[in-house]
């Protein structure tokens, strides 16, 4: 990370390459502690708020009369439990996470930026939750009602749908939305700071779209319909973050040619 030029009244530390790979050590190093110690938080709310029911809820009518979900290995009930135990802690940890990305990245920003990058991570957190709730409420059962239904499961099959199966689809797509709907954020942010013009996203919408289509490709599981199902709000988000970061790069130069 290089050290920009002082401006007057600002105090920015300069360190060697060395020294800021160690200081980049340590916090990855605080980040990954707070998420293995949160993650036993998470574990008791799983068990608490009983989460595994709640992320059965949108598949309930697709099982069989039992409504229940089966296991082949002893182990899969724990290893459940587990892996959302771990997924609770990273959400739960996210703050100290950002906390240590600002602290890292904070000595290189001018103060400006620096009042900028606060708020902008604020919304960034609003909106994982956001694509996380969407994802939730409405990807999800979609995604199920169309791949369960009787037109592409024919007369001639009966799932058999596993607890484990199940749980690796509904997280990873219920994550790859709200990871999704940080896309917006991180073009409005570009704007921001002045790094990338809007103009330069809108002229490259077709690569926009091919790089949706394989990010879509490669973080829903392997069926089309999810994939077209996450690239919809894909591309909406990428125009969404185009108009708001042309109109924070007008009022940029604006600012700019005022001054």
């Amino acid at each position: 990370m290089s050290a920009r030029k002082k401006k007057k009244g600002q105090k920015l530390s300069e360190m060697p390459f060395l020294d800021h790979l160690e200081e980049l050590r340590w916090r990855i190093i605080w980040s990954v502690v707070a998420v293995m110690v949160f993650s036993f938080v998470g574990y008791y709310l799983v068990q608490r708020f009983d989460v595994v029911s709640l992320l059965k809820i949108p598949i309930d009518p697709y099982l069989p009369e039992d409504r229940v979900l089966v296991f082949t290995r002893p182990t899969d009930a724990f290893l459940i439990r587990l892996k959302l135990s771990i997924l609770g802690g990273v959400i739960l940890a996210f703050p100290i996470i950002v906390h240590q990305v600002w602290a890292f990245l904070a000595p290189a920003l001018y103060e400006h930026e620096r009042r900028q990058i606060v708020p902008a991570m604020f919304a960034g957190t609003g909106l994982f939750a956001i694509g996380v709730w969407m994802a939730y409420l409405w990807i999800l059962p979609a995604a199920l009602g169309i791949m369960l239904s009787d037109r592409f499961v024919g007369s001639g099959l009966e799932p058999l749908i596993t607890a484990g199966d199940y749980f690796a689809f509904a997280t990873q797509v219920i994550l790859a939305f709200g990871v999704v709907f940080e896309l917006p954020l991180i073009m409005v942010l570009l704007a921001m700071l002045g790094i990338v013009d809007p103009r330069f996203f809108a002229r490259n919408r077709r690569f926009a779209v091919l790089f949706g289509t394989i990010v879509a490709a490669f973080v829903t599981p392997p069926d089309v319909f999810t994939m077209l199902m996450m690239l919809a709000p894909i591309l909406l988000l990428y125009e969404v973050g185009i108009a708001i970061g042309r109109v924070l790069w007008r009022k940029r130069e604006h600012s700019i040619s005022g001054g």
